[in-house]
């Protein structure tokens, strides 16, 4: 396990919980803290065309990240995130200064390779590390993976993830993925997995992503408390002791313990996130859990919730839309 990076995402995936309105001191002092805990990659946010706000982890273009980063740690890597459909024009990107962020990850969606292609390679002609993170792997074939794997190949991009982006793939499966990235991944590309936890499995999917015998770097994303999307991630503060127990590593878990003190039950008292049984219903279906949430909240029980998402198409299930549900509300 010797080989095993740790990349925390609570401010980034963290913000589908609070619209990223962590507000401006917090961001800082998470910022601050987190690379206090010995973590490998700190993600600070999404780079986006859209305005900027200090209060929000949304970044329109990197003068704003380095301000945020101020003096790096030498032995930390900063990481902001991008997304092929709403992608920060490149145009607006600026070069990669040592500054700043080293590494951008792209978020591509299977019917948007070919644009998404294109973004990536325009990210490492500007000089950044790149990390690609193909939207819910289990959609793709062994055939389709391994295509995918060798497209990318040839931007020699840092890393390329297994994402199990809405929490419903097995071990033997996510496995499964790995391998076949481990095998036909140019030598030094490093394989990541970033996992949710809507059928509580992402701790132990992580463990065993960790252990796997393979001649290259794994990275495994976390967030503090899990904060994150539907059922929320794999807790940072948990696999950190995991790693330390194994001897593998010696992070600091005390500043993760303050930051979720100080800012994250705050925000778990307001929204929560974790394991329940709406998120295992839509992880059941292969369903964006934006979905299981609306219900939940418009008064369903579970099981109207399960009839409502069993009766989308599975085009429909992918991309939570407000009117979709609404209509199917009135239909039950």
């Amino acid at each position: 396990m010797n080989n095993v990076k740790l990349l925390d995402c609570t401010l980034r995936d963290g913000g589908y919980i609070n619209n990223w309105e962590f507000g401006k001191n917090a961001i800082s002092d998470i910022t601050r803290k987190l690379e206090n805990t010995g973590i490998d990659i700190l993600e600070v946010g999404f780079i986006k065309d859209e305005p900027y706000n200090a209060n929000r982890t949304v970044f329109n273009n990197m003068e704003q990240v380095k301000k945020l980063i101020g003096v790096k740690k030498p032995s930390l890597q900063y990481a902001v995130m991008a997304e092929v459909v709403n992608p920060l024009p490149l145009e607006k990107l600026a070069e990669a200064d040592p500054q700043g962020p080293e590494i951008i990850r792209v978020i591509v969606w299977k019917r948007m390779l070919k644009e998404g292609f294109e973004y990536c390679k325009g990210i490492k002609e500007k000089g950044y590390k790149l990390c690609i993170q193909p939207a819910r792997v289990s959609q793709y074939s062994d055939q389709e993976f391994t295509d995918m794997i060798h497209l990318f190949n040839s931007l020699d991009p840092m890393a390329l993830y297994v994402v199990d982006s809405w929490g419903t793939m097995y071990q033997d499966e996510l496995l499964h993925y790995l391998h076949l990235a481990d095998r036909h991944l140019t030598q030094g590309i490093a394989a990541g997995y970033h996992g949710h936890n809507n059928m509580m499995q992402a701790f132990d999917a992580a463990c065993a992503f960790a252990a796997q015998k393979i001649n290259r770097d794994i990275i495994i994303d976390s967030s503090i408390y899990g904060i994150g999307r539907g059922a929320g991630n794999l807790n940072t503060e948990i696999f950190a002791r995991y790693l330390n127990q194994k001897g593998v590593r010696a992070f600091k878990l005390e500043p993760m313990i303050e930051i979720y003190d100080r800012y994250i039950s705050k925000i778990y008292e307001h929204t929560k996130w974790g394991y329940s049984v709406p998120y295992f219903i839509s992880a059941r279906y292969n369903c964006n859990p934006n979905f299981a949430r609306y219900l939940e909240e418009q008064g369903c029980s579970c099981r109207e919730i399960e009839q409502i998402i069993a009766s989308l198409s599975p085009e429909d299930r992918i991309i939570f839309s407000k009117e979709k549900a609404d209509r199917l509300l009135k239909q039950k």
